[in-house]
């Protein structure tokens, strides 16, 4: 049956760990189009604890922009929309806000089984405390402990195809329990079961009266077959009534939906795996959200969707976790200025008590923008572990080629100049060829990720659309060279206006050119010898049209890989420039 709906108005809602947002859709000319947005502090932490106060003010600021009225006198929302204007027809939700669930994963081999869990643990809210598997040496007692001081909320089970290992995995199976047995009344944690579909039965009879549980399909149903949809979608559930009984308001958040409250994670991996369907099918698409509790980093490949939460990785409450991931001189390398460690320090730490303060001097700015770059990056590095062969970072070293990379996130959204979120990107990414960057200011990616199954056109049309901002096209060759060699000439021929622009580009520039918002032009590229730009090979010439954006067409000569100078000086000197010569500073 399906479960696509005719309407005209959608509201979505993004519920935060510091921001809620809600966000209203209208058909406007016969196509859907972003109307209006509202935001307000998140109200999920203490002391209100209680997310619905978040909503309310946030869909206030959306009815006082529009003049159309959401909530009723019983504060409730208005679904459908009624006769006189009020209400929505559609209305979806998405929550990355509440802590990530403490997780134990159980399974038999380290490189089958485990390895899926893994793999499925990094695309959601989860904290694996540790891992016990079938080559454990450690002893029954010490295992059992181990899951008691951990006081998880949650334990993954995995292990065996369909058909495959019994014994084994029963053995696993009874170790957690003998655990439960022993959890405090209050602190039982609950199980998702997704081993060997054979034995679901027996895991059941052991574990029912036992522990809260969840049996999903196989993680691994053969040797040479992964499968994570089916047991995502139950991980969901589970982080989601979890939530529930520690923040109030989601209860009432789910009923408004329809009982479909999607993780933010998952409808962001949704829209990128979509475009990754429409856009050139030799490329991929990669989305990166970074947030204040966690950095989410999604890329699909012809439809193969790869989603990465890092839940110790944001800037905010989540900050700290970049010292376990980073050093901090590999945060102030990017500075353009010099900062003491011991202020670095201050800051990362002050940041995630105080996660909604933003800069107020020039230093600071320069700091929350190093940190969101490095941030990034640990962010990617994790990620592409998990990408395909021949694009994972094992396999090569540079970024494969990406179109369209689209960045959303409040610290790229409040950036002082488009130009500052563009560098940030470029440091920390690294796209190679030509690709486009689109920011997303307004959060509006999960909000089509929701809708995109009852009204698959928003998704459509609202992309193409200005809730978007595109910052520009990027041509990045892949080489190196010393300072200052010729690397490639181009010629840009604007579309309407018959402006031609044509010029040399040498190695370590940091080249823009005026190509606005909306307009196209035909860029004509030859590179060097020894240069990429995905047009076949080192040297090769091609042509193509571009489109421009808010800082305009980006040609970055600085090399592939980005090797900064080593002496301290020259190097903050060179960050300072790039940021003049991307529009970065007044």
């Amino acid at each position: 049956m399906s479960t696509i709906v005719d309407a005209d108005t959608l509201l979505a809602i993004d519920v935060g760990s510091v921001n809620t947002r809600a966000s209203l859709f209208d058909v406007v000319d016969g196509r859907y189009r972003f109307v209006a947005t509202g935001r307000s502090a998140s109200t999920a932490d203490y002391p209100v604890a209680d997310i619905g106060e978040g909503i309310r003010l946030a869909l206030e600021r959306v009815q006082g922009v529009t003049g159309r009225r959401l909530i009723d006198e019983s504060d409730s929302l208005i679904v459908p929309a009624s006769a006189d204007g009020s209400g929505t027809d559609v209305f979806v939700a998405t929550a990355s806000a509440g802590p990530s669930l403490r997780t134990i994963m159980v399974g038999l081999m380290p490189g089958v089984s485990i390895e899926s869990a893994r793999r499925l643990a990094t695309g959601t809210y989860l904290n694996v405390l540790d891992e016990i598997g079938l080559t454990d040496r450690r002893r029954e007692e010490e295992q059992i402990d181990l899951l008691l001081r951990a006081k998880p909320d949650l334990i993954l089970l995995v292990g065996g195809t369909d058909g495959g290992a019994n014994e084994s995995v029963l053995r696993m199976v009874d170790l957690v329990a003998v655990a439960a047995s022993l959890f405090p009344e209050g602190e039982v944690p609950r199980v998702v079961y997704a081993g060997n579909r054979q034995l679901s039965a027996a895991v059941a009879d052991r574990l029912g009266d036992q522990l809260p549980l969840v049996l999903t399909p196989n993680v691994r149903p053969t040797l040479g077959t992964e499968d994570l949809a089916p047991a995502r979608l139950r991980l969901a559930e589970v982080i989601g009534e979890v939530r529930s009984m520690r923040i109030s308001g989601f209860e009432e958040l789910r009923q408004w939906t329809g009982g479909n409250l999607m993780l933010t994670a998952d409808a962001f991996g949704r829209v990128c795996r979509y475009l990754s369907q429409v856009y050139d099918p030799e490329k991929g698409v990669m989305g990166v959200d970074l947030g204040a509790s966690h950095t989410t980093v999604a890329a699909a490949f012809a439809g193969d969707l790869r989603l990465t939460v890092c839940s110790d990785l944001g800037l905010g409450a989540a900050l700290p976790g970049l010292l376990r991931h980073s050093s901090l001189e590999k945060v102030t390398r990017w500075l353009p200025i010099d900062i003491p460690d011991e202020y670095v320090q201050d800051y990362v730490y002050n940041k995630a008590h105080y996660p909604r303060s933003v800069p107020a001097e020039t230093e600071e700015m320069h700091l929350e923008y190093a940190l969101a770059r490095q941030l990034i990056r640990s962010a990617l590095f994790q990620a592409r572990a998990g990408w395909p062969q021949g694009k994972d970072s094992e396999s090569v070293l540079l970024m494969p080629p990406l179109e369209p990379i689209i960045a959303s996130g409040g610290a790229l959204a409040r950036a002082p100049r488009p130009g500052l979120a563009t560098l940030v990107l470029l440091d920390a990414l690294q796209p190679t060829g030509v690709c486009t960057l689109i920011l997303d200011p307004h959060n509006l990616s999960p909000a089509l990720g929701a809708a995109a199954e009852p009204l698959p056109l928003v998704a459509v049309q609202v992309l193409g659309s200005g809730g978007f901002v595109s910052l520009g096209t990027v041509v990045a060759p892949i080489g190196r060279a010393r300072q200052d060699r010729p690397v490639l000439k181009f010629r840009l021929d604007k579309e309407g206006t018959g402006d031609v622009v044509e010029d040399e580009v040498r190695f370590g520039q940091l080249v823009v050119l005026s190509l606005g918002q909306g307009e196209h032009g035909r860029l004509t590229l030859r590179p060097e010898q020894g240069f990429d730009l995905g047009f076949g090979g080192p040297g090769k010439a091609g042509a193509l049209r571009v489109s421009g954006g808010a800082v305009g067409l980006i040609i970055d000569a600085r090399g592939r890989p980005l090797q900064l100078a080593r002496d301290g000086g020259r190097r903050r000197e060179l960050n300072q420039k790039w940021l003049w010569d991307i529009g970065a500073l007044h």
